[in-house]
C-alpha cells in the first residue's frame, strides 16, 4: 500500500508502533531466590519493569528471565512497579501458569514490604484509618477507594476497594538531612495499582524517593536513571508466602536486597 494513502481510504485497520529502545549494553542478571516445580522466585532490581510494555521490552524482568533461563515460556505471576524492588514469582511451566496467577487474583499470597517514610502520619479524608495491636505489636489499618486520575492513582470518596496494614519497624532516623524517618513494615491486604504508595501519600508521608507522589529525595518522574542526590523509591517487596497449589508445600521467600536509606543514614 502507498504510504501516502489517505487514512479514510484504508480498507483495514492501521497500527502505529512506537520505536523500541536499544537493547541493554549487557545482559541483565537476575538473582534467583528459590525454585520449584513450575515456578521460580526472583529478586527484581529497582528500575526494571516487570513485563514488556510501552518503551520497555528488552529491559524488563520477563525478557531478562527468558534469556537467562533459556525459556520463552516464563511469565511473571504478578507485577511490581518499575521503581519497586523485591520478590517476584515467575511461572516457568505454561500448564501451571493459571494456578499460580490465581493465587494472587484470589488473595492467597501474603506479601510483606518494607518502606521508608515519615514516622509522623496525618490521616485525612477520604482515608479510613484505625489502629490496633495483636501478637505482632501495634498496627495501623488504612482503607480507601483508589481510582486513576491522569497519570497517577488517587484516594477518592466512595466505598473502599483497598486495604493496607502498616507496622513501625525501626527507630526514627535522619537520612541526607531528611529527619523523622522510619522503616515501616507493610502488608497490602488488597492489590490495587500503586496502593502502598497512594496510602502513604494520603497519610501525608509519601515514601522516600517516590517521584510520582512527592517523596523526599526523589528524582524527576519518568527518568530511566536516578539522578545525583536522589534515591530510588524506598519500597521493597521483602517477602512472599503461599501454599503451593500442586504440592501443598508452604513456601516463603525473602529478598536479599536492602533499602539504601537504612544502610547509610545520619543519626
Amino acid at each position: 500500500m502507498d504510504p501516502n494513502t489517505d487514512a479514510a481510504d484504508v480498507p483495514q485497520g492501521v497500527w502505529i508502533y512506537r520505536p523500541i529502545p536499544d537493547e541493554p549494553d549487557a545482559a541483565i542478571k537476575v538473582d534467583v531466590l528459590a525454585r520449584g516445580d513450575g515456578w521460580m522466585a526472583v529478586d527484581k532490581p529497582a528500575g526494571l519493569a516487570t513485563m514488556p510494555r510501552g518503551r520497555f521490552v528488552a529491559r524488563t524482568l520477563t525478557v531478562a528471565l527468558r534469556r537467562q533461563e533459556k525459556n520463552d515460556d516464563i511469565v511473571c505471576a504478578h507485577r511490581l512497579d518499575r521503581v519497586t524492588a523485591g520478590v517476584v514469582l515467575a511461572v516457568t511451566d505454561p500448564a501451571r501458569r493459571g494456578a499460580y496467577q490465581q493465587l494472587f487474583g484470589h488473595g492467597r499470597v501474603r506479601k510483606k514490604y518494607l518502606a521508608v517514610a515519615s514516622a509522623n502520619l496525618d490521616a485525612k479524608d477520604p482515608l479510613e484509618v484505625s489502629t490496633g495491636e495483636d501478637e505482632s505489636g501495634p498496627f495501623i489499618r488504612v482503607k480507601s477507594r483508589i481510582e486513576k486520575r491522569g497519570i497517577s492513582m488517587q484516594n477518592v470518596a466512595g466505598q473502599p476497594n483497598s486495604e493496607t496494614v502498616l507496622r513501625p519497624a525501626s527507630a526514627i532516623f535522619t537520612h541526607e538531612g531528611v529527619a523523622g524517618l522510619r522503616v515501616w513494615e507493610v502488608e497490602p491486604i488488597t492489590g490495587r495499582t500503586h496502593q502502598i504508595r497512594v496510602h502513604f501519600a494520603g497519610l501525608g508521608a509519601s515514601i522516600v524517593g517516590d517521584p510520582l507522589y512527592g517523596g523526599a529525595l526523589a528524582g524527576p518522574y519518568g527518568a530511566d536513571e536516578v539522578s545525583d542526590g536522589a534515591v530510588n523509591l524506598q519500597l521493597l517487596a521483602e517477602s512472599l508466602a503461599f501454599t503451593d497449589p500442586f504440592t501443598g508445600e508452604q513456601i516463603e521467600v525473602h529478598s536479599r536486597q536492602t533499602l539504601e536509606t537504612t544502610s547509610n543514614h545520619d543519626g
